[in-house]
């Protein structure tokens, strides 16, 4: 038997990848807004930022891939797969962008190696606070956005989801 990957309650033998992905990220970010309240240095700032893109940016491709709409060979990309819910739900278009920037922030912070021009190291110094927000709340739109069309289908089992306090049912 196949186990799926997309239950809410993850407690028995089935789990949600994409929700603890998520849930972490939550974590994160909570606690990095925390120390940056109390704090002008926070130690591993720039390591935290790019943790927590890296965190949301892997809760976005998992959740995804696992509601692409007709199984195939192999799960197309997350971008193919946003840009086809974004056209066959028509919401909108300026969604497309927004995904493109979050979706390239993330690949640079997870593939950051040495290439000839220096160009990815210079990529992932560019991360900022505000960066790590943008794409934070971006993230979460993403999350909001799928759910809410899966909300709709009958059966869905999506009512009890909530994603503003996820974090705090771990």
């Amino acid at each position: 038997m196949t186990h799926r990957y997309y239950y809410i309650d993850s407690s028995g033998p089935d789990t949600n990848l994409q929700l603890y992905s998520l849930q972490q990220a939550k974590l994160y970010w909570s606690a990095l807004e925390k120390d940056l309240a109390e704090n002008d240095q926070v130690e591993h700032f720039h390591e935290r930022c790019v943790f927590i893109i890296c965190t949301m940016g892997l809760s976005v491709s998992q959740l995804l891939g696992q509601n692409i709409m007709e199984p195939s060979e192999r799960v197309p990309s997350p971008s193919m797969i946003f840009k086809s819910l974004i056209n066959k739900h028509k919401l909108e278009g300026s969604l497309k962008e927004q995904f493109r920037e979050f979706i390239n922030t993330y690949d640079h912070c997870r593939h950051f190696g040495l290439t000839n021009d220096g160009s990815r190291h210079w990529e992932v110094s560019q991360v900022t606070l505000e960066k790590t927000r943008k794409m934070y709340k971006f993230g979460l739109l993403v999350w909001e956005t799928v759910i809410g069309i899966f909300r709709k289908e009958p059966g869905s089992e999506l009512d009890d989801l909530d994603l503003e306090g996820i974090e705090n049912e771990i």
